[in-house]
């Protein structure tokens, strides 16, 4: 099926995306990696007067550390976290996690940020990220706010992001020395 229409904005900078998101509210949708939201613009189920291509905002993107915390931003690819050596040393469960996600392309356009905010009860990240104690860091017009996993997932395919916000990071603080991790997917026969 064909995508109803809608306006397209390529923003350089988080201030320009916020700013958007601020005109349109719930008129208006993040594109990150497109493996969520592309289905539903197909179906119909998503009908945004405005589509917000989030991808050349680099201050989106990248992992590292700051103290005892990983920050990972939203724009970064399931791959890109399979691969990352820090967390193979300091995290090692999102990098397994990351394995299990889809296949080759999957992993190289799908996002973190994406794959939250979708908040499928499939996906794979949701449940890594609140074993993992996890924070989701919010930017919109009235600034940043940092909410823990379980207070932004709040039901299948619902978050506590507004309409006028975007989810610029995921935080997770290290894990304790002597823990373990594991990952297995659950599949139906």
């Amino acid at each position: 099926m064909i995508p109803a229409a809608f306006d397209y904005l390529a923003p350089q900078t988080l201030d320009e995306a916020v700013r958007a998101l601020a005109s349109y509210g719930e008129d208006a949708k993040i594109l990150a990696g497109g493996q969520s939201l592309l289905p539903l613009l197909k179906l119909r189920l998503a009908q945004p007067k405005l589509l917000i291509d989030v991808a050349k905002i680099s201050a989106l993107s990248g992992i590292g550390q700051q103290d005892d915390t990983i920050v990972i931003g939203a724009l970064t690819t399931h791959y890109q976290i399979e691969s990352s050596e820090l967390l193979k040393k300091k995290c090692p469960l999102l990098p397994q996690t990351a394995r299990a996600i889809g296949d080759v392309q999957v992993r190289n356009r799908g996002t973190i940020g994406g794959s939250l905010s979708h908040a499928d009860p499939a996906a794979d990240w949701p449940a890594a990220i609140l074993a993992l104690r996890g924070e989701m860091r919010l930017r919109g017009p009235k600034g940043e706010r940092t909410l823990g996993a379980e207070e932004f997932f709040l039901g299948p395919m619902t978050t506590a992001i507004k309409p006028t916000e975007i989810l610029t990071q995921i935080r997770l603080p290290l894990p304790l020395r002597r823990s373990g991790h594991a990952y297995q997917k659950m599949a139906q026969p």
